[in-house]
């Protein structure tokens, strides 16, 4: 059994080897450097952290072993819900398609967030919208609801 981490499975280095054979035929150049021309073309894996109330499309894209920082590929569909949670991390988000409400502000694509680490923050599709983004945490992913947990 996975050990899990505030409600997400620490499958990471599995997440990882499954992100390397996806992402294998989509254009890496070299064994240090990720360069993918279609994220469009990625197939997601369905997971579901604590904080959501459905399943979230989600690929792991990078991890630097080093310093932990992982970018991810996420795809919220339209209608699910989130929980206000913060990071142990920074969090950056950058809205490729659809519409992201953060903190009650709905933003398109081409949009960009930042949360410094330990930030309460809140983010969900808006209404009527999906919302595929990438986010990166600089550090390994965590993630904690807070107390009062109401979006």
């Amino acid at each position: 059994m996975m050990p899990v981490i505030n409600g997400y499975s620490d499958n990471r280095g599995e997440r990882h080897s499954r992100a390397v054979a996806a992402l294998a035929g989509c254009g890496m150049t070299s064994a240090d450097a990720v360069v993918v021309p279609d994220l469009e073309s990625l197939r997601l894996e369905q997971s579901q952290p604590v904080i959501y109330d459905a399943p979230v499309g989600l690929l792991l894209l990078h991890r630097d072993p080093t310093t932990g920082d992982e970018h991810y590929l996420v795809d919220y569909p339209a209608g699910m819900t989130a929980a206000r949670h913060h990071h142990t991390a920074a969090h950056t988000i950058v809205v490729l398609d659809g519409a992201l409400e953060v903190d009650g502000q709905v933003l398109g694509a081409s949009s960009y967030c930042h949360f410094p680490p330990m930030t309460s923050m809140h983010h969900q599709p808006a209404t009527g919208h999906h919302c595929r983004f990438i986010t990166i945490f600089h550090g390994p992913f965590d993630v904690f609801p807070e107390p009062d947990a109401a979006g």
